[in-house]
C-alpha cells in the first residue's frame, strides 16, 4: 500500500492519543472493541473505515450518508468544521463493510406500524435498500427502502437547501400496496447528534474523535414548534473565543410522540437521565416516553402519523436546521417549513445546473467516466469553505481530513482551472498565500516560507507536523500555475499579491541543501513525522524553484535572489539525475537505495507531471513513464492501493500526443478507475482494498476524497480533452 496511508493515519492517531492520553478507559461499547484511548486513535491505528456512500451539501451544511441512508457526517458551518453528528466505525467485516458503530449512532428513520391490531416497529436501515443520486449533476441522494412482506416502499430524497439556505431536508415518500397488511403507520426520526463548536490546533478530531467525552450538550423538546433543539456552547479551543451551535429537528407534519433522553449506548455517558428513544422504540411497547430535556450526551426521537391517500401514498419532511444559536436554528426550521420540497428541489437543481453548465468535461462516450468526472467537480465545490475559500481534503471524518493541505490543493486548483472556475482558484490561492508562515504571520513550528502541514478553513494550523518540503514546493507551484489561466489584464495584479509567498518559499527551498549529495536537505515529506530525503520532496522542491523563476520572469524581476534560485535549480536537477538507473530504466526513489528498489508509481507519476523533470522527448522520461505504468498496473493487480491517478496523469502527460494504442490503454485504465475504485454512487476514497484478498475492491476512507477525485478528473481531461 502507498506510504501515504500509514503516514497520514499515524499522524492522526498519534495526535489524538497525545490529546487524550489522560482520558484512557477500558469501557466496552455495545458493538465496539475495547477503547484504550480516544476512539479516533483506535480507528487510526487499525483499518481506516469511512461509512459514506453519498454526499449532500450547500457549502454551509455538508452531509455524508452511508448506503442505508444513515447520516454519518453532518458538518456545519462549513466542510472543515464542525462535525455535529456522533458516528464512527473501527473496523471492517469480511466483505469490507464498516463495523463498530454503536447501534444508536448517526441519524436515521424508522417506521411504527399496525398489523392485525398489533403495534410493531422497524428501522428503515434494516430493510432492503438501494441508493443513487437523483441526477448526475446534483448532490441529492435518494435512498429507497422496500419491505415486500409489509407491502411498503419508502423513498428518502435528501438535499441541502439553497432557498432558504442552511438546512438539510429529508423528504420521505411512502407507498402502501393494496395488498399491504399495514393499517396505520407513523414515521419516526432518531438523532444521535453531538453538537460542538470547538477545534484543537495541530490535532484535528475534537469534533469527531472525542465526542464520547463531550458533556456540554443540551437537548430540549420545543412544544411550540413541535421540534427538538440540540445545542452546545463553550469556548473554541483553537481561538479562545466563545462559540456555540444548535441544531433543530422537526417534521412538517404534526408530532404524536417525542423523547429527549440520554445516550444509553456510550460507555462514557453518565447512566442517568431519561431513557434513550432508541431503546424505547426497539422495546416491546415501541412507545416514546415523552421526556423533554437532557443535559450531557443526549439523544432524541420524534414520531409523526402518516396520512395515506386513496392511492396509498403518504409523505412527510424531516428538517434538520443548524445555526449558531437555538433561536437561530428554530428560525431556519420555520423558514424551511414555509416552503415545499418541490420548490427546494427546483432551487437546488437550478443552482447546480447553472454552476455545471460551463464546466469543461472530457470528450468521451464513456458514461461512467463522464459521471465520475462530474461528481468529482461537485465534490470539489462541496469542499470549499464559503467564508474563506479554503478547500478541504474531505468533509468526511474517518479519518479527520477537514483541513486544507496545499499539496492536495495544487492538483485541485489545476482541475478547477481546467474546468473553468478561475475565480474559485484565485480565492483559494489568496487564502493559501495568507496561511503561509511569514514574518507578518509567524508560525511557531514552521519557518517563514513554509506552510503548516494543513490548516482549518479559518487558516489555523490543523496537523501536528511543522511543515513539509513537498508542500512548500507544490505551494509555490500552484500560486504561479494559476496565473497562466487568468486573462492578461488580471495576471499581473494577481501575481503581485502572491509573489511574496512564492519568493519566501523559493528562498527557503534554495537554502535547504544536503552538501553530501546536492539534493534537498532531509525534511518532513508526505505527512510523515520522520524527516526523509526522497523524490517525494526532491521533485516538488525543484518544481517550486522553477515556478518561482517563472513568476519572477512574468513580473520582470531579476536580482541576486532570483539568481540564487536559478543556480539551485541547476544543481538540484543534476543531483536528481544522479538517481537515474539505466539498468532498470527508472529513477531511484532516494540516494543510496538498492538499485532494485525504484520510485513508486505515485512519486514517479508526479515526476512526470507536474514536475516534468525533462522534456518528454528525453529517453529517460519515456522509460520512466513505462516504469510508472508497470508499477500502476501492479498496484491494480494487488490487494490494496491508492493514488493511481498520479501515475495515470503523469503517463498521459508524457505520452502526448498518444498513439492509438496508447490512447486505448489510457482509456481502459481510466474506465477501470471509474467503475471499480469508487462507491456505487461514484465517490472516490483515498485508498482501496480487496475484501477478501483477491476479491472485490472497496473504497476505504474519506469519501469523497477530493484530491483523488481531482486526479481522476485531470486524467480524464488529459486522455480525452474537450474538443
Amino acid at each position: 500500500m502507498p506510504k501515504t496511508l500509514p503516514h497520514r493515519l499515524g499522524v492522526v492517531a498519534l495526535a489524538i492519543v497525545g490529546v487524550v492520553a489522560t482520558l484512557a478507559t477500558t469501557a466496552v461499547g455495545a458493538s465496539r472493541p475495547p477503547v484504550i484511548a480516544a476512539q479516533c486513535a483506535e480507528q487510526g491505528i487499525t483499518t481506516p473505515v469511512s461509512d459514506v456512500n453519498a454526499q449532500a451539501g450547500d457549502g454551509r451544511v455538508t452531509v455524508g450518508l452511508n448506503a442505508a441512508g444513515t447520516v454519518t457526517v453532518f458538518k456545519y458551518p462549513n466542510p472543515s468544521y464542525f462535525n455535529q453528528v456522533k458516528y464512527y466505525t473501527s473496523a471492517t467485516d469480511a466483505q469490507g463493510d464498516p463495523i463498530g458503530a454503536l447501534p444508536n449512532e448517526g441519524s436515521f428513520a424508522g417506521l411504527l406500524y399496525q398489523v392485525h391490531g398489533t403495534t410493531r416497529f422497524s428501522w428503515l436501515r434494516d430493510w432492503q435498500s438501494s441508493q443513487r443520486y437523483l441526477t448526475t449533476g446534483t448532490p441529492v441522494p435518494v435512498t429507497t427502502y422496500r419491505n415486500p412482506s409489509l407491502g411498503l416502499t419508502v423513498v428518502d430524497t435528501d438535499l441541502a437547501t439553497v432557498a432558504p439556505t442552511g438546512s438539510f431536508v429529508r423528504s420521505f415518500d411512502i407507498e402502501r400496496a393494496t395488498s399491504s397488511p399495514v393499517t396505520a403507520a407513523s414515521l419516526v426520526y432518531y438523532e444521535k447528534f453531538s453538537p460542538i463548536a470547538s477545534k484543537v490546533d495541530y490535532a484535528p478530531g475534537q469534533d469527531n474523535c472525542l465526542q464520547q467525552f463531550d458533556d456540554q450538550q443540551v437537548a430540549a423538546f420545543d412544544r411550540q414548534s413541535q421540534s427538538v433543539v440540540h445545542s452546545w456552547s463553550g469556548v473554541d479551543a483553537s481561538t479562545g473565543k466563545p462559540s456555540s451551535v444548535a441544531v433543530a429537528f422537526g417534521f412538517d407534519t404534526p408530532v404524536s410522540m417525542h423523547e429527549v433522553g440520554r445516550d444509553s449506548h456510550e460507555p462514557l455517558a453518565p447512566p442517568v437521565g431519561p431513557a434513550d428513544g432508541f431503546d424505547q422504540l426497539t422495546s416491546a411497547s415501541h412507545q416514546l416516553g415523552g421526556a423533554s430535556f437532557e443535559a450531557g450526551q443526549a439523544t432524541a426521537a420524534l414520531a409523526t402519523p402518516l396520512q395515506f391517500d386513496s392511492a396509498g401514498h403518504a409523505a412527510t419532511r424531516m428538517i434538520i436546521a443548524p445555526a449558531p444559536t437555538s433561536a437561530g436554528a428554530l428560525g431556519v426550521l420555520r423558514a424551511t417549513r414555509a416552503g415545499t420540497f418541490s420548490a427546494e428541489w427546483s432551487a437546488v437543481q437550478n443552482e447546480w445546473s447553472h454552476w455545471l453548465k460551463t464546466a469543461a468535461l472530457p470528450a468521451t462516450t464513456d458514461q461512467a467516466v463522464l459521471d465520475d468526472a462530474t461528481r468529482a467537480l461537485i465534490s470539489m465545490r462541496l469542499a470549499i469553505d464559503p467564508d474563506t475559500g479554503a478547500i478541504v481534503a474531505s468533509a468526511d471524518t474517518e479519518t479527520p481530513y477537514g483541513e486544507d493541505w496545499i499539496r492536495d490543493g495544487a492538483f485541485i486548483n489545476r482541475a478547477l482551472d481546467i474546468a473553468g472556475y478561475h475565480d474559485i482558484v484565485t480565492r483559494h490561492d489568496l487564502f493559501e498565500a495568507a496561511a503561509q508562515s511569514s514574518p507578518a504571520r509567524p508560525d511557531p513550528l514552521a519557518p517563514p516560507g513554509n506552510w503548516p502541514m494543513d490548516v482549518y478553513g479559518d487558516g489555523t494550523p490543523g496537523g501536528p507536523i511543522p511543515y513539509e518540503i513537498d508542500e512548500t514546493g507544490l505551494g509555490a507551484f500552484t500560486l504561479w500555475d494559476h496565473a497562466q489561466y487568468l486573462p492578461a489584464a488580471q495576471r499581473s495584479g494577481y501575481l503581485k499579491k502572491v509573489f511574496p509567498a512564492i519568493s519566501r518559499a523559493a528562498t527557503w527551498l534554495a537554502s535547504c541543501v544536503d552538501a553530501k549529495n546536492g539534493l534537498e536537505c532531509p525534511a518532513n515529506e508526505d505527512d510523515s513525522f520522520t524527516p526523509s530525503q526522497t523524490l517525494h520532496g526532491s521533485g516538488p522542491a525543484l518544481l517550486g524553484l522553477r515556478s518561482a523563476l517563472s513568476a519572477a520572469g512574468a513580473l520582470g524581476i531579476n536580482n541576486p535572489t532570483t539568481a540564487l534560485w536559478k543556480t539551485r535549480v541547476t544543481a538540484l536537477t543534476s543531483a536528481i539525475d544522479k538517481l537515474w538507473d539505466p539498468v532498470h530504466g527508472a529513477y531511484e526513489e532516494q540516494a543510496g537505495r538498492s538499485s532494485a528498489l525504484h520510485v513508486s508509481y505515485t512519486d514517479g507519476g508526479w515526476l512526470l507531471w507536474p514536475v516534468a523533470l525533462h522534456p518528454y522527448s528525453d529517453v529517460r522520461m519515456q522509460n520512466e513513464a513505462g516504469a510508472v505504468w508497470s508499477a500502476m498496473e501492479q498496484s491494480f493487480a494487488s490487494n490494496s492501493g491508492g493514488y493511481e491517478g498520479k501515475a495515470l496523469l503523469g503517463v498521459c502527460a508524457a505520452e502526448q500526443p498518444a498513439t492509438p494504442a496508447q490512447h486505448s490503454a489510457l482509456q481502459s485504465e481510466l474506465h477501470f478507475m471509474a467503475t471499480t475504485l469508487t462507491t456505487p454512487t461514484g465517490l472516490f476514497g483515498e485508498f482501496w482494498q480487496r475484501f477478501p484478498a483477491g476479491g472485490p475492491i472497496r473504497t476505504e476512507n474519506d469519501m469523497p476524497h477530493v484530491w483523488t477525485g481531482a486526479l481522476f478528473y485531470l486524467s480524464a481531461m488529459c486522455i480525452d480533452p474537450p474538443r
